[in-house]
């Protein structure tokens, strides 16, 4: 039986091995599982992405050069017609990665840069170098004419570098994806988490600078994690508007053991099966999977969401922050429609304020039409 859902792209986490250390990574990489899929499994697995009708794969880590057939896989990929980004910590490279990369034509390299100041990111990195190897892999891969892109997870410890990365990301074709850091880890103290003002912050840096520059000189959007309805800011996202978690909708999360998810973001509580015991077509269009997502219903939010007129289009946001911040499904707190009736309150009362920010938001959406699709554009490979 077939359903009405398109998988757009796979999450693949390729492998858990990794030659960093980082503090905010979700899955706690460092060593390879004893039990990741072997190298015959990977390629029965595209076989079985392809004939499921997906779009593209995302190989991701730890870090997915580590794996010895990486290359393997990758030209599979392609060669089923699929598109490929790969999602790497930038310091494993030499001349030979970047013809390889440049052979496979892939939709998108992206790269994870957590400063500007080189200490900071080593030190969120775990590894003393890994800023200067980072930078020196963009370089080569820009020299190459690979669609590179940036990546910065946010929390206490760097929020105060967004700024700075900005100056050095500006004009040079580097799209910029931002995005806030998560607890699912072992190794992130929750204290490091952004509180509300800190998280809306964030939100107003990327919303002004999306205002400030074009998208030709800073092409940056805020991540899954971010936005929903606001009452104040231009939208901050890829897609022109959110319509709720894409889990399990359009996208789906592969572990390197083969345990699938919707969301590779989301805990291991959200594991819908495992590829060495259902194919991902039966699982993708089975009318159980991913219920959480597809069998949305209003009374299934939470205390947050649940009297917000905007709930049948949001469906309570990410459900990645709802999980991690309130344990329930479809009731992120950290949504910038609730947070700024908390934040402005006052100045949301004067129905002069509002008509105000209706006006000014409607002349925006109008002019930024053009520069969206721009924007698409620089983060699908197309520049």
């Amino acid at each position: 039986m077939k359903n009405n859902h398109s998988l757009e792209c796979a999450v693949w986490e390729f492998t858990l091995a990794c030659n960093l250390n980082c503090i905010h990574c979700g899955s706690s990489a460092g060593g390879s599982r004893s039990d990741e899929l072997s190298t015959s499994e990977a390629v029965s697995l595209c076989h079985d992405l392809k004939r499921t009708g997906c779009l593209g794969i995302a190989l991701m880590g730890g870090e997915p050069l580590l794996r010895p057939d990486f290359w393997q896989i990758a030209r599979l990929i392609r060669e089923l017609g699929m598109e490929l980004s790969v999602i790497t910590n930038g310091t494993l490279s030499s001349g030979d990665t970047f013809a390889g990369l440049r052979e496979l034509a892939p939709r998108a390299i992206a790269v994870s840069i957590d400063a500007a100041d080189p200490e900071i990111h080593d030190r969120i990195r775990g590894q003393k170098g890994a800023w200067a190897k980072t930078w020196a892999f963009v370089r080569e891969a820009k020299a190459e004419g690979l669609p590179i892109s940036v990546i910065t997870t946010v929390h206490k410890l760097n929020i105060n570098e967004l700024s700075r990365i900005r100056e050095m990301l500006l004009g040079q074709n580097i799209a910029w994806q931002i995005q806030v850091a998560g607890a699912e880890g072992k190794r992130f103290p929750r204290e490091l988490l952004l509180d509300e003002e800190e998280f809306y912050a964030t939100g107003l840096f990327i919303a002004s600078t999306r205002r400030k520059y074009p998208v030709r000189v800073m092409p940056v959007i805020g991540a899954h994690d971010m936005g929903y309805n606001s009452l104040m800011l231009d939208n901050i996202s890829l897609a022109p508007q959110w319509t709720g978690c894409q889990a399990g909708i359009t996208v789906i999360g592969i572990q390197s053991n083969g345990n699938i998810k919707g969301c590779l973001s989301m805990d291991d509580s959200t594991i819908e099966g495992n590829v060495r015991q259902m194919p991902v077509c039966d699982l993708w269009n089975s009318c159980e999977a991913f219920s959480y997502s597809r069998d949305f219903k209003p009374a299934d939010a939470g205390e947050y969401c649940r009297d917000c007129m905007h709930l049948a289009g949001c469906k309570g946001g990410c459900n990645e922050m709802s999980l991690m911040k309130t344990g329930k499904y479809h009731n992120d707190p950290y949504c910038f429609n609730r947070l700024e009736k908390r934040l402005f309150r006052d100045e949301l009362r004067n129905p002069f304020y509002r008509l105000m920010l209706r006006m000014k938001r409607r002349a925006n959406a109008f002019m930024r039409k053009r520069e969206d699709r721009q924007l698409r554009r620089s983060f699908l490979g197309n520049r």
